[in-house]
């Protein structure tokens, strides 16, 4: 339960680790609920203090919303979060930051991949893909979009830890527009039936994230050949 703070600082000194991977965070893009101060700020602080005190390395899962809403995303972005869930892992950065500790801070722009949770609006669609039903989209078709397939942003975070990669890294995949990707979804993990694109206002806007270190990752097609054998 990382909305307990002392349970998390004891059970950390008494576990010892040599790398703290943190991925946890409560989500809410609307709101500001109780929690999340607590588990989105002050838990990666708590791991940035013990990582510093015992030369550990921290890794922590942050995100492009520390930047707010841009069309393109690297360390030149500034940093100008727009809601409670921005500001809270903008602080959590800071907090790691001050503390001097080996530290990898990776912002995702968004990841993908079977199961994923439905907020990413791209993992709603291979989720109704894999269960045969129709696709339907609202919005600009023409927009791009890099997100990160699952498997990648896994293996970046093993690359910090085995070349201990320190600093922040921005990570993003193959840029694709929102019509190709449906597309390729539909017809890779779907039942092939017609997609529905409705119409509206909605003007085109981008939002790519630059990879940092050149990172290669796999291309969007490929990554979900890999998601059907799964």
């Amino acid at each position: 339960n990382l909305d307990n703070l002392k349970k998390i600082k004891s059970i950390t000194n008494l576990i010892k680790p040599d790398v703290i991977i943190n991925l946890a965070a409560e989500v809410n893009f609307i709101k500001k609920t109780k929690k999340m101060y607590r588990v989105n700020s002050l838990v990666p602080k708590i791991f940035s203090q013990y990582c510093k005190k015992n030369n550990k390395h921290l890794i922590q899962a942050s995100g492009t919303l520390v930047n707010g809403i841009h069309s393109l995303y690297n360390h030149k972005t500034k940093l100008s979060p727009v809601n409670a869930y921005g500001s809270t892992k903008l602080i959590a950065e800071k907090y790691i930051q001050e503390s001097k500790c080996n530290y990898s801070i990776i912002r995702f722009g968004g990841i993908y991949g079977k199961n994923g949770p439905s907020h990413l609006g791209i993992n709603k669609f291979i989720n109704l893909a894999f269960n045969k039903k129709k696709l339907i989209f609202s919005g600009n078709i023409s927009s791009k979009r890099n997100y990160i397939f699952v498997n990648d942003a896994a293996k970046f975070i093993i690359d910090c830890i085995i070349k201990k990669k320190f600093g922040i890294f921005y990570l993003g995949g193959e840029v694709q527009t929102f019509k190709i990707m449906i597309k390729k979804i539909n017809f890779l993990l779907g039942s092939k039936k017609k997609i529905i694109f409705k119409k509206n206002n909605e003007p085109k806007f981008d939002q790519v994230v630059e990879s940092s270190n050149f990172f290669k990752t796999k291309s969007f097609s490929n990554s979900l050949k890999i998601i059907k054998c799964k």
